[in-house]
């Protein structure tokens, strides 16, 4: 109870100095879903923020394989969301999930495209996500100690693209970042949103 305190504690000062288009926390990229879910009991709470907009979620994992979660921005209505996923990555095959945020449905697949930390995501949803979309991401540092025994960071560089054909916006969109892990509970991302918008969030989770 007092880590889950504790937690609440964290978003709220988060909410204040931080919450890009419905941020996603360490099992997403930036703005698109990948097909990993949090285990089995573990909470998680995120904030970004995105020029003038700000978005923050609340998500938990009461069952293995299922996330369900409330999440909201100072523009909109607070909405529901979950991931169920389907298939388990294994190494010859993609992870499967399938998910809805508010009425938007979407479903993805991930794989390990390498031993070295580079992995593959594609996926197709509907309104928010715009059609078609995928993305990479490739952790730099596996291991979070340097070769001076010194604390760092575990970095992961994300890259993705939206195909947008459901949204009044551009035909397309291409999104940059990099995620810093600097515990197994918390996280900080940094991206540039379609070379114009500069987003920043963090992420914390516990376990219950």
């Amino acid at each position: 109870m007092r880590r889950f305190s504790l937690g609440l504690l964290l978003l709220m000062l988060l909410t204040v100095i931080v919450s890009a288009d419905s941020y996603l926390g360490p099992k997403g990229l930036m703005t698109v879903p990948t097909a990993d879910v949090s285990r089995q009991g573990v909470a998680g709470f995120g904030a970004s923020f995105t020029e003038d907009r700000f978005y923050g979620n609340i998500k938990a994992s009461f069952v293995e394989n299922l996330e369900l979660g409330l999440g909201g921005s100072n523009y909109g209505p607070v909405y529901g969301f979950f991931k169920w996923r389907l298939v388990g990555e294994t190494p010859a095959n993609p992870g499967v999930a399938v998910g809805a945020t508010g009425s938007s449905f979407y479903g993805v697949v991930s794989k390990n495209l390498t031993n070295t930390g580079l992995k593959g995501h594609l996926g197709y949803g509907s309104e928010r996500y715009g059609g078609f979309f995928g993305g990479l991401s490739y952790v730099v540092n596996p291991v979070a100690v340097s070769a001076t025994n010194t604390p760092v960071p575990i970095i992961t560089l994300m890259g993705e693209f939206k195909e947008n054909r459901h949204l009044q916006e551009s035909l397309s969109a291409v999104n940059f970042g990099a995620r810093f892990q600097f515990t197994r509970d918390f996280g900080v991302d940094i991206g540039l949103l379609n070379f114009r918008g500069l987003t920043i969030g963090a992420y914390l989770t516990t376990n219950f």
